[in-house]
């Protein structure tokens, strides 16, 4: 069965085809994050505009790499939430047309479960519970998955960490996005040059960033970057921090594995390509005998084939969506 995939949660444009769930005959993406650049983040109005003109040239174009016709198509996905309101409409609405107009079924997809299911397109699933990390922009969560049912263990109180990510890079004059700038300076820089506090919550597996960004600040105002800043201060401010915020979530990601006895982590969002993430919690995971899943790079942006693997998956177990369903900008993981 081909099934067409359709993401338009944020600012990024994309729909996919899978075949059976597992085999990606195609992938388009259009992003309008040069648009988003001058502003230092993601303006609402623009993103879902970008999503309005370029939808139906996106889908074509899925087609078109694939080789099948509207025809062929026999299940659409699409992001129901969460993300910004406008832009999510702009999908469902493309989605109930079409799949009114083939005769075919569709599925309303939570995003932040497409995350995870990106690291199941043509591998198979885990035997056992896992334990999710959802690490973006927008989110930051630590789930258990248990015979397909969902239990939310902790997220962020405040800032997401891909959030964090873009304040300080901002504060730090690198621009925007945050997260792959300081991800490649930090590698040029000392880890242990800078310490920052490490922030306390009530709940065990939240989390909180916060406050390092304020650090952050407080470090470019001290006397150490009060003169003109060099290469070396900049690379090991942004390595400092990296590891600071790397290592708390690590750390609770290997709390939760070892509370609920789980063996399995799998990671999804677009921290989740990080490069000292990859690397920490890997080896920090390796003396426990735990697994950890990452998404190929080119799926932990936000992408249509991940939504086609989680609405495929839901297909098969029984769910269909109907026509009354609307965007829910504050979905919760669990819920689709």
């Amino acid at each position: 069965m081909l099934t067409l995939g359709i993401e338009t949660s944020c600012d990024e444009t994309s729909c996919a085809v899978l075949e059976n769930g597992n085999r990606i005959l195609s992938n388009v993406v259009s992003s309008s994050l040069a648009k988003h650049k001058p502003f230092g983040g993601v303006v609402p109005e623009i993103a879902s505009r970008h999503c309005l003109e370029q939808i139906d040239f996106v889908f074509k174009t899925a087609l078109r790499k694939t080789k099948v016709a509207e025809k062929d198509l026999g299940l659409i996905a699409v992001t129901q939430g969460p993300g910004l309101v406008g832009s999510l409409l702009v999908g469902l609405s493309f989605a109930k047309a079409l799949a009114y107009q083939l005769g075919i079924p569709f599925v309303g997809v939570n995003h932040l479960e497409g995350h995870l299911a990106a690291n199941f397109i043509g591998r198979p699933l885990p035997r056992h519970p896992y334990i999710g990390l959802i690490v973006s922009g927008g989110h930051t969560e630590l789930t258990v998955h248990r015979n397909g049912s969902v239990k939310i263990l902790g997220s962020t109180v405040d800032d997401a960490v891909g959030e964090a990510y873009d304040k300080s890079a901002k504060l730090l004059g690198l621009g925007y996005p945050g997260g792959p700038l300081i991800d490649r300076l930090a590698q040029k820089g000392n880890p242990q040059a800078f310490r920052f506090t490490k922030p306390r919550q009530e709940g065990r597996f939240d989390f909180s960033f916060s406050g390092i960004k304020t650090a952050v600040r407080n470090v470019i105002a001290s006397p150490v970057c009060s003169a003109p800043r060099n290469d070396r201060i900049l690379n090991d401010l942004c390595a400092s921090f990296q590891e600071t915020v790397v290592g708390w979530l690590v750390e609770k990601t290997i709390d939760a594995c070892r509370t609920q006895k789980v063996k399995e982590v799998v990671v999804g969002g677009g921290v989740s390509a990080n490069s000292r993430l990859r690397r920490l919690l890997g080896e920090e995971a390796r003396p426990y005998g735990i697994r950890v899943w990452f998404p190929p790079l080119a799926l932990t942006v936000d992408n249509a084939a991940m939504i086609a693997r989680r609405g495929w998956e839901l297909y098969r177990n029984g769910k269909r969506s109907d026509w009354k369903i609307s965007a829910l900008p504050n979905m919760r993981i669990g819920e689709s």
